[in-house]
C-alpha cells in the first residue's frame, strides 16, 4: 500500500518537474517575432512550429518542406503555413527583407513561438523575437 502511495507521488512530482523544464526551456513572449532561413533543403521533410499565446492553448504548425527549395521559397512555405493554420484575426504573416515576420494581430498580447523540430536537412531557421 505505502509502495503504491510513493509511487503515485513520484510520478506526479516528475510530471510537474517535467512541466516546470518545458515552461523554463519556452522563450519569453513577444509581440512580434522575425524567423530567418539559411541554406537550401537537401531533404524532404517537415518542420513544426509551437506557438503559445499569452491567453489560451499552444498550437501546433507544421509545414511540409520538399527537397531542393531555396532559403526564399522556404521562407514563402513557412509563411503559407502560418497564414493557413492559425487564426486569421490573432496572428499575421508575411516575409519582410527576406525574413518572416509573424506578428499579434490587432488586441492580441504577446505570444511565444519556437522551432520544436525540423526532419529538414540542409535549412536552418533562427527564431527571434523583434
Amino acid at each position: 500500500m505505502h509502495t503504491r502511495i510513493l509511487k503515485s507521488c513520484a510520478a506526479i512530482a516528475l510530471g510537474l518537474l517535467a512541466n516546470a523544464v518545458l515552461a523554463a526551456d519556452a522563450p519569453a513572449p513577444a509581440s512580434k517575432w522575425h524567423m530567418a532561413f539559411h541554406g537550401a533543403a537537401t531533404s524532404d521533410g517537415q518542420m513544426q512550429f509551437r506557438v503559445t499565446p499569452h491567453e489560451g492553448d499552444a498550437m501546433t504548425v507544421t509545414v511540409e518542406i520538399r527537397h531542393g527549395r531555396t532559403e526564399t521559397f522556404v521562407a514563402r512555405d513557412v509563411c503559407d503555413a502560418f497564414k493557413a493554420q492559425l487564426p486569421k484575426k490573432r496572428f499575421k504573416s508575411e516575409i519582410l527583407a527576406e525574413k518572416l515576420l509573424v506578428k499579434a494581430g490587432p488586441g492580441e498580447g504577446e505570444f511565444a513561438l519556437e522551432l520544436v523540430q525540423s526532419s529538414v536537412e540542409g535549412a536552418r531557421v533562427q527564431v527571434t523575437p523583434n
